[in-house]
């Protein structure tokens, strides 16, 4: 199973969750856990609560099509505030030294 986890503003990682549910690519194909993430940044001017975003995907699901979809919503992420991909992991837990480009797509 892939699990790609992304940080970033709440009410964005909210509106990404939203939009992947819609997605008809990815409705049903993935599984989202939105965790909210203790303010530590006292030096931040900004006030936004943060979260990370876990999507996990079963591996024989992990198709081109569906990693394309999944990374253009990501993008459109970005462009409305900060989203920073956490190191990507497998559904054991440990890191995946690969990335996304060494899966079975």
């Amino acid at each position: 199973m892939l699990i790609t986890e992304y940080r970033g503003e709440t009410a964005n990682l909210k509106v990404l969750a939203r939009e992947i549910e819609a997605d008809p690519h990815l409705a049903g194909k993935c599984s989202l856990t939105l965790t909210p993430l203790r303010q530590d940044r006292r030096d931040s001017l900004r006030h936004a609560q943060w979260a990370e975003i876990s999507i996990s995907v079963a591996a024989g699901l992990a198709t081109n099509t569906l990693y394309d979809a999944l990374k253009a919503l990501v993008e459109r992420a970005r462009d409305r505030g900060p989203v920073d991909e956490v190191n990507p992991r497998s559904e054991d837990g440990g890191e995946d030294t690969e990335g996304p480009e060494g899966t079975d797509r």
